[in-house]
């Protein structure tokens, strides 16, 4: 253990040298300290005055002394403090330089790891690309060449199936489906009723429809597969239609996938909206108009009717947006299930015939505020086309210049009520054209997983289907006889036209007075 020669090494040179001196006087004077007469017991004589005056001195030397030494040991104590906090900002300045260090290094080293990292997946893609340009030049090569010599059995399975190990027996993206029941189908000598019930129509309705579908959804071949016929697209949709299975079964049936089953039956659809509905679809014609006004006035006794109309509900998924308005209440209440619907408003003829539709407003709305909505009313109607005709509905739309309805109060007289049952018979021939409609296309019986941009061009190729089989004088089975129902409401004004009321009660009294109504009403 070393003993330092000084008692206080924490003080500077100059204050040592200073206290040094101070010391020094204080030994060339020992008289003033008191010590001389120390351990002299004979001394028993009183001292005189000088002596105590001399003691007090010695006293204050004692204790400047005193105060000296707690100075020394203040200084030396913040020496030693000051020393002791240099030492620990050395010591921590060091281990941060440490730290710091080491924090760098290994920067450096992950850095390193990174670029190499990189490096060796640039060079794994670039080889897997050179592979992928192998494979699709062999596979080219290989469909050039088809015509020349057919493969062996055993590389074409392993093609297909993907089981080979080599660079040429690379999966396909072509899945193998039977497509059994589609070939026979699709044979001349398919029985016609089987055929029938399959597709609701006949063969050569469905043939007329690809012919005048062809030129639209036929697509071309690739190098590597040949497209879909356009019968067996056309085939994929109108069998979805009719039947309104689940794309699953679809795809078992025409061996396609269930993507592309699904977007075939829209792009189908798209085309019978695009290219049918103008032809097949639109309002009638004078001469028509004429015939019609007569089929209706033989029958019910009530001239200048050109049509019937009626709104039907479509059930739909609850939507993702706008859920309240789709929200159908009547519906709800009645089968105490939360429904949504989509609607249908057409006007057909004398023979189920549509020649207006409006399709895709919210089945929220009521009848006559579809009807606003619609072209036979923002349109036709006010460019005057319906002047001198009607078009005949039930009670949940409002009596206009254009549209008759039946008495919607109570207590009617025997004119009033023959009106409504002559009226009753024409709106029949609407309801009966929508029993057809969803009776021969299922897919409208029940809620449809069809996006909602989309739900119009269904609809529409629908209508325009049962147009052409209505045309074509295609018969229903029994068995898909369908019967609607939607709640009807009384609109709040339903008397819109004050003529209308007259010509309204004009054409009821001729009907009971003129015998014109029978004797059913009686």
């Amino acid at each position: 253990m070393e003993i330092s020669a000084f008692p206080f090494p924490y003080l500077q040179d100059d204050e040592c040298s200073h206290f040094l001196g101070l010391f020094q006087d204080m030994d060339s004077s020992p008289s003033g300290f008191g010590l001389e007469g120390f351990g002299n017991d004979n001394n028993t004589k009183k001292r005189p005055r000088k002596e105590d005056e001399e003691e007090a001195v010695n006293g204050g030397n004692k204790a400047a002394f005193g105060d000296i030494l707690a100075t020394l040991l203040l200084l030396d104590e913040e020496a030693k403090h000051q020393q002791e906090q240099e030492e620990w900002n050395f010591e921590t300045h060091q281990e941060k330089s440490l730290i710091e260090a080491n924090h760098n290094k290994k920067v450096k080293t992950m850095d390193g790891y990174y670029n190499q990292l990189q490096g060796h997946y640039s060079t794994a893609g670039e080889t897997d690309n050179s592979r992928s340009k192998r494979a699709r030049k062999s596979a080219v090569a290989a469909a050039v060449s088809a015509d020349d010599s057919a493969p062996p059995p055993v590389q074409t399975a392993d093609i297909a199936s993907g089981s080979g190990s080599g660079p040429g027996h690379r999966r396909l993206w072509v899945k193998e489906r039977t497509t059994d029941w589609w070939d026979r189908v699709s044979k001349p000598d398919f029985p016609e009723e089987e055929f029938r019930k399959e597709f609701r129509m006949s063969k050569s309705t469905f043939d007329l429809i690809c012919e005048e579908l062809d030129a639209t959804v036929t697509k071309k071949n690739t190098m590597l597969r040949d497209a879909i016929p356009a019968p067996k697209r056309v085939g994929v949709c109108v069998w979805r239609l009719a039947t309104g299975a689940p794309l699953r079964h679809v795809s078992e049936r025409f061996g396609l996938g269930i993507s592309t089953c699904h977007k075939l039956v829209i792009e189908v659809c798209r085309a019978i909206y695009d290219v049918l509905m103008p032809k097949y679809l639109l309002w009638p014609s004078d001469s028509e108009i004429q015939s019609t006004k007569s089929k209706f006035e033989s029958i019910h006794k009530i001239p200048n009717v050109v049509g019937s109309i009626y709104t039907t509900h479509i059930p739909i998924i609850a939507p993702k947006v706008h859920v309240a308005a789709y929200f159908n209440k009547r519906h709800t209440e009645r089968n105490q299930k939360t429904s949504y619907s989509i609607t249908v408003q057409g006007v057909v003829n004398s023979d189920g015939i549509f020649t207006d539709v409006c399709i895709g407003n919210p089945g929220s709305l009521t009848d006559d505020q579809i009807l606003e909505k619609s072209s036979l009313s923002r349109q036709r109607a006010a460019r005057g086309m319906l002047r001198e005709s009607w078009i005949v509905g039930n009670a949940g739309f409002p009596l206009t210049d254009w549209l008759l309805v039946p008495y919607a109060r109570q207590n009617l007289t025997w004119t009033q009520h023959a009106f409504n049952e002559s009226i009753g018979g024409i709106q029949k021939t609407a309801v009966e054209a929508f029993e057809r409609l969803k009776g021969r296309w299922a897919c409208l019986q029940k809620r449809t997983e069809v996006k909602l941009q989309d739900l119009p061009y269904v609809l529409g190729a629908c209508c325009v289907l049962h147009n052409i089989c209505e045309m074509r004088k295609e018969e229903m089975l029994p068995e898909l006889k369908f019967e609607v129902f939607d709640d009807v409401t009384v609109p709040e004004n339903n008397l819109r036209s004050a003529n209308a009321v007259n010509t309204r009660d004009h054409i009821s009294h001729n009907l009971l007075h003129r015998g014109l109504a029978g004797t059913r009403t009686l």
